[in-house]
């Protein structure tokens, strides 16, 4: 086998398998016409990438309205599920960013980044909750899925998902040990062996997470929901989203008041001192939650439109 053909053969494993079983070889012969001798540009990659990933979409439910509407139900919940994964990633970077924030914003203007702080962890309480009972609403569905053979085509994903969790466990054990060694400015900012090891944490921990969520879709869209489970799920969801939504605009006022009357707190310098309102780990953690609230806001969205396609059916 050629290296160009060996390219585009993992080029076709951005589809999913029914797919590429059904046209695959059609796909590769166009692209080997397209390329000729040449290697695939990553242009060309991204192209293909973005393309197997939408037919995993609507293999999935998650868009599209070729499917049935229940399938739709199902996938417009599952995508409020992956935008809730993403925007659970930003919510551990706003917990370490707001850490400790309290003890420095003078008393007199402490309440209301407080009161939206406040507010930022009981939508998420809520929200994990929520999902909670999501997922234990299908649990008898995912019992059945198993217990009829739906073990192997999960397998795969629950070994990964469970070395990732094992990894993130030895890392949470070893950094927690490291941290109680050293002072809270070191934790800070002040240890930039730290702060690598706490970045090579953070990322395990959201490896562990995506894998997880990975495991929950794939399973998800196997299952057989009755319409009472549909009905659930669907409403769960809508209320996820605005417990997202709610977390979003309560951060956005948490870090406009502190960078109103703690600009300090923000950069990391004595109280006291002015600074930039401006911070790029906060910057990118609000970007985080609004691209989650978008995508879960299409998510409700298909969710209406195929109950109403199921009421005119």
């Amino acid at each position: 086998m050629t290296a160009v053909r060996t390219a585009l053969t993992g080029l076709l494993r951005w589809y999913p398998p029914a797919w590429r079983e059904r046209y695959g070889e059609e796909l590769m012969a166009m692209m080997e016409d397209d390329l000729g001798d040449r290697r695939p540009s990553a242009k060309f990659r991204l192209t293909m990438a973005g393309a197997g990933l939408r037919e995993r979409g609507h293999g999935a439910g998650l868009f599209g309205d070729t499917r049935p509407a229940a399938e739709g139900v199902r996938g417009g919940s599952l995508l409020v599920l992956c935008a809730w994964t993403v925007f659970v990633l930003a919510g551990f970077e706003f917990s370490k960013l707001s850490e400790h924030f309290a003890g420095t914003v003078p008393p007199a203007y402490r309440a209301l980044p407080w009161g939206a702080f406040e507010t930022v962890r009981t939508a998420a309480v809520a929200g994990a909750m929520l999902v909670m009972i999501g997922s234990l609403a299908a649990a008898p569905a995912f019992i059945r899925f198993v217990r009829h053979g739906g073990w192997p085509v999960l397998q795969g994903h629950v070994r990964r998902a469970v070395a990732a969790s094992t990894a993130t466990l030895g890392a949470t054990a070893g950094l927690v040990a490291w941290a109680n060694s050293l002072a809270s400015t070191q934790r800070n900012a002040g240890s930039w062996p730290y702060q690598v090891a706490y970045l090579t944490w953070a990322a395990f921990g959201a490896a562990t997470l995506i894998l997880w969520t990975v495991v929950a879709v794939t399973a998800a869209h196997r299952l057989v929901l009755t319409r009472s489970v549909l009905v659930l799920e669907s409403l769960l969801a809508t209320a996820v989203t605005i417990a997202m939504a709610t977390m979003t605009v309560a951060t956005a006022v948490w870090w406009g008041a502190t960078a109103l009357h703690a600009p300090w707190f923000l950069q990391g310098t004595s109280p006291g001192s002015t600074g930039s309102p401006f911070e790029p780990f906060l910057a990118t953690t609000m970007v985080l939650m609004l691209v989650s609230v978008i995508a879960a806001g299409l998510g409700v969205v298909r969710i209406g439109r195929s109950w109403r396609r199921m009421r005119t059916a």
